[in-house]
């Protein structure tokens, strides 16, 4: 749906209400609906971060990951890679 689509649904819409509401009551009905919609967008537009650590988290998880990981020289890397193709 493209922006000017949308505004005329938007206008359709107020229309409808200014000319359709004719109560206190309806209003107050309708104003409580658009209200609950609103929250409930809110609450589906707002992306959660998939993860939240504290920078001295972030910072022992690090050193954690380099104790545990191996690293390689790229000389080793093409030493191997010589090793895997010859075995082929």
């Amino acid at each position: 749906m493209t922006t000017i689509e949308l505004e005329v649904r938007k206008a359709l819409l107020v229309k409808e209400i200014l000319t359709e509401i004719n109560s206190e009551e309806m209003l107050d009905k309708l104003a409580g609906y658009l209200k609950r919609l609103k929250s409930q967008s809110v609450k589906v537009a707002e992306p959660v971060a998939p993860c939240q650590y504290t920078r001295s988290e972030m910072q022992s998880l690090l050193l954690e990951r380099e104790k545990d990981s191996h690293f390689y020289t790229q000389d080793q890397v093409k030493e191997e890679m010589k090793n895997f193709i010859a075995s082929l």
